[in-house]
């Protein structure tokens, strides 16, 4: 037998004398500083390598060819190629992990905007860079964050230490050997988790439906989402707003996402809806009207037309008071009013939702509709109209409060309040912001009002009602 081959048993024969490799290399006058670990440190591999390996199982090791890699660079001292043999092998772990869960709900995870579109399939894994691969896995749980903390900071060292850069720093070996343990024992051992598996299985089903999802399949998909995990929620919402947007998704496919989207969505939280509210707001900058289309109305199914970007909610909104603002002047407008107040309030739950540029205009409206006209007719209010503006009236803060007083003087709605059921309206108005304000002095004010409705119409020429709303109002 060729004494000179390393023994299992006698693992120290692996650290070959560093001077005999360092004496070759000057024989080509060739670099030997920082290229070969010293002698100490591979026995240090030498004498601790044999026990890892034979903790691992046969099956496992028949065809990991990185370990023979490994063992092979450490024997001569190339740490920083063996950590590189390692760091391969975790890549293309975590690329074929991402491939069982689901390689679509991993790029919609990974890949934001425009850029999406690039990546299809198991092959456009590589197009990610190992930093976001690392991170995605983290964010949908295809490991943990303890052990995406050890694995960034490994990469972090083979950029910095390893042959994948120039560099003049060293690895020791209890470093080499740690790095392997967590790369072995954390990654390349390790199974996606029950709730990775249930997501994939939960999106493979809706697809492969043929059929609309009844009542009870609709209530155990309800019962599942249960049993996710917050990330697997976020990124299930993703996957399944890219499904119900994309043009090619048939109608069955549609309708389906449509009925358990709303479910979803109520167990996401506030970052990832914006999130989608960003993208919708990306398919209107770059014109593609069918995908703009299809996201609003799926925002409109999960009643989420609140996450819009302000931009685009402050335009939407602009149109659509407008739009109410000539429903209100055309025929009919008692039942065409309510459908345009009700898209309105799907914007806003509370004031600050509301996009200031847009809020005196939608104060106004609302408003000149809730004031309505002197008329018989229902006190001249629409009466499905009345709560919807009530609604929005109850959402104002002390600014909004402030765009109502000044709405009472434009002359298009201070004219109407000489009538006496417009006087009505405006008392019981009142009486709904009047609780809600929190400044004194804005008290002060709609309590003026409030004590002589009659002549409330008149006040912005009175000059103490003039002092009292100064620091709110300039008239001119």
């Amino acid at each position: 037998m060729d004494t000179n081959l390393p023994q299992k048993r006698e693992p120290m024969e692996l650290a070959a004398d560093t001077a005999k490799f360092a004496k070759y290399l000057k024989l080509f006058d060739l670099p030997v500083d920082n290229i070969i670990a010293t002698t100490k440190e591979r026995l240090v591999v030498a004498g601790n390598l044999p026990h890892f390996l034979d903790s691992l199982p046969t099956e496992e090791k028949c065809s990991a060819r990185y370990l023979s890699k490994f063992a092979c660079a450490t024997s001569v001292g190339l740490f920083d190629a063996a950590l590189n043999y390692i760091w391969n092998e975790v890549v293309l772990n975590l690329r074929k992990k991402a491939v069982l869960y689901d390689v679509d709900l991993f790029f919609d995870a990974a890949v934001g905007g425009s850029n999406r579109a690039m990546f299809k399939d198991e092959d456009d894994l590589e197009g990610l860079k190992d930093t976001v691969l690392l991170n995605t896995c983290r964010k949908i749980e295809l490991i943990s964050d303890v052990v995406y903390r050890k694995l960034d900071h490994i990469l972090t060292m083979r950029n910095e230490v390893a042959a994948s850069h120039p560099n003049v720093e060293s690895i020791g070996g209890f470093e080499l050997l740690g790095w392997l343990q967590t790369c072995v024992k954390d990654v390349l051992q390790d199974r996606p988790s029950e709730s990775a598996i249930r997501i994939k299985s939960l999106v493979d089903n809706l697809k492969e439906r043929q059929d609309i999802i009844d009542e009870p399949t609709a209530m155990r998909f309800r019962e599942e989402l249960a049993n996710l995990s917050l990330p697997h929620v976020h990124n299930l919402l993703i996957t399944l707003f890219g499904i119900f947007v994309d043009n090619k998704t048939d109608q069955i496919l549609r309708a389906n996402v449509a009925k358990i989207s709303p479910g979803v969505w109520k167990y996401a939280n506030e970052t990832v809806k914006f999130r989608v509210g960003s993208m919708i707001d990306g398919y209107r900058t770059n014109l593609r009207q069918s995908k703009l289309d299809h996201g609003i109305e799926f925002l409109k199914l999960v009643d989420g037309r609140m996450y819009e970007t302000l931009p685009a909610r402050t335009i939407e909104l602009g149109h659509l008071a407008e739009h109410l603002e000539d429903v209100h002047d055309g025929m009919n407008n008692f039942y065409n009013e309510p459908p345009v107040m009700m898209e309105i309030l799907q914007f806003f739950r509370k004031s600050s939702e509301i996009p200031p540029d847009v809020l005196p205009k939608l104060v106004k409206v609302v408003v000149r509709c809730r004031i309505g006209r002197d008329l018989t007719n229902y006190d001249g209010v629409s009466k499905s109209g009345l709560p919807l503006y009530d609604k929005f009236l109850k959402m104002l803060d002390d600014n909004g409060i402030i765009q109502v007083v000044i709405a009472l003087f434009e002359p298009e709605i201070n004219s109407k309040l000489t009538g006496s059921f417009c006087q009505k309206h405006l008392a019981s108005m009142l009486a709904i912001i009047r609780p809600l304000v929190i400044s004194d002095r804005l008290k002060q004010i709609l309590d003026y009002l409030i004590a002589d409705i009659p002549n409330a119409y008149k006040a912005s020429k009175k000059k103490d009602f003039k002092e009292l709303t100064a620091p709110f109002i300039t008239w001119g």
